[in-house]
């Protein structure tokens, strides 16, 4: 039988995840479908290493840490969560229900829909070495979550970007030697006091420099060969050498765009009824990129769908009210 859910969010990003707990705090039915395997979005996957400080409640708060956290709201409610899905299509469908199909051609079905995906899909530039693959995963890495893996190893970053450098500043802290690769002889996109901060640490810069070769058995690894013959014990590799964006969909699904963004209203409505969006994928008139903006849209949005299922329902409601008699 095909399960109807009240909201189902695209994105399992913090907005997504957040949207999940206010519609679940609400009282709807919630499903969440994420094209990644893991949860988190923008925030696991550029810096979970890095402290944001704009986000209310957290004088500093690292990006790792703000996902599980948010991640562990959500899941206090119980929203079903899919995860290594594409929607490729929306439907509306007669009765006013919305019908989401996936690049495998699982369907999933909803009487509403908040989008919060961000800006597009993106994959990050593989390893081009042979027999990379088999360490995926294990240890051969493309983004820096759970750092504590890599503490006492001796691990690799290979990058060209400012990114590459704040990941090996950010492992020197943890662990044993830190090695950074670089192709190229400059770094891109970097500030005076980024190299300035990197010549001072104990870090290892190899420049104009590649991994030819990979030593190990196909499920732990133990070194790398440079191009110019250079042999390092290595146990774990990183790797940040661009990314593989694909353009949103939202077009596709039949929604108005700007940009490659959904224009909104105040609140969330997008071009489709029933249809609404939070986060980085919605643009309206002085919209700020912050994770916290996505939090306050996320309400916003679940409001909206709430009042769009049931026109008596209330316009917001308060957690002091629905947890009064919750415990500690």
């Amino acid at each position: 039988m095909n399960e109807m859910f009240d909201v189902t969010i695209i994105g399992g990003g913090t907005t997504g995840l957040y949207t999940s707990f206010y519609s679940g705090m609400r009282g709807l039915k919630t499903k969440v479908i994420e094209y990644h395997q893991d949860l988190g979005g923008k925030v696991a996957f550029f810096y979970p290493e890095k402290k944001i400080y704009d986000v209310g409640g957290f004088l500093g708060v690292r990006g790792e840490d703000l996902v599980t956290e948010v991640e562990n709201q959500a899941l206090s409610v119980q929203p079903v969560i899919v995860t290594g899905e594409q929607i490729r299509t929306i439907d509306k469908q007669e009765d006013g229900s919305f019908i989401l199909t996936t690049a495998n051609g699982e369907q999933h079905f909803s009487k509403t829909v908040i989008v919060a995906s961000g800006m597009g899909t993106f994959e990050m530039e593989p390893l081009q070495v042979e027999g990379s693959s088999q360490y995926d995963d294990r240890c051969i890495h493309y983004t820096i979550q759970n750092v504590n893996q890599y503490a006492g190893k001796k691990a690799a970053v290979i990058s060209q970007s400012r990114v590459g450098i704040d990941w090996a500043l950010a492992l020197e802290k943890i662990a044993e030697e830190v090695h950074l690769i670089n192709r190229g002889e400059e770094f891109k996109a970097v500030y005076e006091q980024d190299i300035e901060t990197l010549e001072k640490s104990s870090v290892h810069v190899h420049r104009n420099q590649k991994v030819e070769e990979l030593a190990g058995d196909g499920q732990v690894l133990t070194g790398i060969t440079l191009q110019d013959g250079t042999e390092l014990d290595v146990e774990h590799i990183l790797v940040y050498e661009g990314l593989n964006i694909e353009k949103s969909l939202y077009e596709s699904w039949g929604l108005e765009t700007e940009k490659g963004r959904i224009p909104v209203g105040t609140d969330m409505c997008t071009s489709i009824d029933g249809v609404f969006a939070a986060g980085d994928a919605a643009i309206y008139p002085s919209k700020t990129m912050l994770i916290a903006s996505g939090f306050s849209e996320a309400m916003t949005a679940v409001n909206s769908a709430a009042m769009y299922l049931d026109p008596k329902a209330k316009a917001q409601v308060y957690s002091t009210v629905i947890y009064k008699h919750a415990k500690d």
